[in-house]
């Protein structure tokens, strides 16, 4: 019989897709090379690769699925993610997780919500997945990017605007390689002054469990240009280079306000909060 899993889609997700996701994840409870593959990625002593597949828990007669991460693909980072369950949240969950993944001493669970409601758990927020429809306009001073000629001025931008944001931990840059496939694809825009870089908005076709559309994999204008509306303009000009009415998302940390400010003036709004539940609260 089908283990009647929780597949709530948020707004603009789908079930059909979740169901497809959620079966993909199941199969790595039981794929060697995944856990092959994430242990020597990510080697704990002590532990063989049987610990890094996902795991079905039995807990107060519902079902869990869970896997072990790394926040930022840290070793000494680990949290557990709570994939899916069954029937109603109770607090007694957290503490079977904890146990059962005692070994890597986890730090937190993670988990997804996008109801209405309050959280069943107490937590911190980590991100929220803000998503809407593509509707974008044209700005004088967003052009399309013919190259990555200013891929350096980004790097050192980026560095600099690290070692002063107390994001500057939590938040990486998109990698050349991913922004080499959407300027393959025409989706990249950038703000220029002269010959000096000021930021850029890029993205690419993507699936993330309930959604599939636009990613938004980067939006950052250089320090000596915010405040000037930059980063609407860039994601606004990105936009109007997607057919319209095709769905633009992405992830934000819930700390950069200055970000979830921008996706709203860009018309997208949060339609799930990912949460970690540090471990020793109830």
């Amino acid at each position: 019989m089908p283990i009647p899993w929780c597949l709530d889609p948020p707004p603009f997700g789908e079930s059909a897709r979740i169901s497809g996701w959620l079966e993909k994840q199941l199969a790595l409870c039981d794929d060697e090379a995944f856990a092959r593959g994430f242990a020597a990625s990510c080697p704990v002593s002590g532990l063989s690769p049987d610990a890094y597949s996902h795991r079905i828990l039995d807990v107060e007669g519902e079902k869990l699925l869970v896997g072990i991460r790394f926040k930022g693909g840290e070793v000494a980072q680990p949290f557990v993610d709570l994939i899916a369950w069954t029937g109603e949240p109770r607090l007694g969950w957290v503490v079977a997780i904890k146990e059962a993944f005692a070994p890597f001493a986890p730090r937190a669970v993670r988990f997804r919500w996008s109801k209405e409601t309050a959280p069943p758990w107490l937590g911190e927020v980590d991100q929220y997945l803000f998503a809407g429809w593509a509707a974008g306009t044209s700005d004088a001073r967003v052009s399309p990017a013919r190259d990555l000629g200013w891929y350096d001025e980004f790097s050192q931008a980026f560095d600099k605007w690290r070692t002063t944001s107390p994001l500057g931990l939590e938040v990486w840059p998109c990698d050349l390689d991913d922004l080499k496939k959407c300027l393959k694809d025409g989706h990249i825009v950038v703000a220029t002054e002269g010959d000096r870089f000021l930021g850029l908005a890029a993205c690419l076709w993507q699936s993330e469990r309930a959604f599939e559309g636009w990613v938004i994999m980067e939006e950052f204008v250089v320090l000596e240009a915010q405040g000037r509306g930059l980063g609407t303009a860039l994601q606004r000009g990105l936009m109007q280079r997607l057919p319209p009415g095709d769905l633009v998302w992405g992830t934000i940390h819930a700390d950069n306000v200055a970000s979830q400010k921008t996706a709203a003036q860009c018309g997208r709004r949060p339609v799930e909060t990912w949460w970690f539940i540090p471990l020793g609260m109830p």
